[in-house]
C-alpha cells in the first residue's frame, strides 16, 4: 500500500435563514481500493474507517502511526477497533 492522497473538506450545514448550524472540517485519507479515512479537525486524535470489513494491514499501520483511536464504520454505527 502506497501513501494515502490526503484531501481536506469543509462541509456546512445552514437553516432555513441561511445561518451556519454545523461546520465540518476534516481530512479525507484516500487509500485507494474504497479504502478511506476521515480526521476530523474537531476530535484531531481520532480518525475513522469509512467502510466495514478486514482494514489492510498497512494502512492501519500508518493511522497509528498519526492517530490515538481509530474506529471503524460498522453495521450498527462506529466502533474503536484500535487505541493508543
Amino acid at each position: 500500500m502506497t501513501e494515502p492522497v490526503i484531501i481536506h473538506l469543509r462541509d456546512r450545514i445552514t437553516d432555513a435563514d441561511g445561518q451556519i448550524e454545523q461546520d465540518y472540517s476534516y481530512l479525507v485519507y484516500d487509500f485507494g481500493d474504497d479504502m478511506i479515512a476521515r480526521a476530523y479537525f474537531d476530535t484531531s486524535g481520532k480518525v475513522s474507517v469509512m467502510r466495514p470489513g478486514p482494514v489492510p494491514d498497512a494502512m492501519l499501520a500508518y493511522l497509528r502511526a498519526r492517530f490515538d483511536v481509530i474506529d471503524q464504520l460498522g453495521p450498527s454505527g462506529y466502533q474503536t477497533i484500535w487505541t493508543a
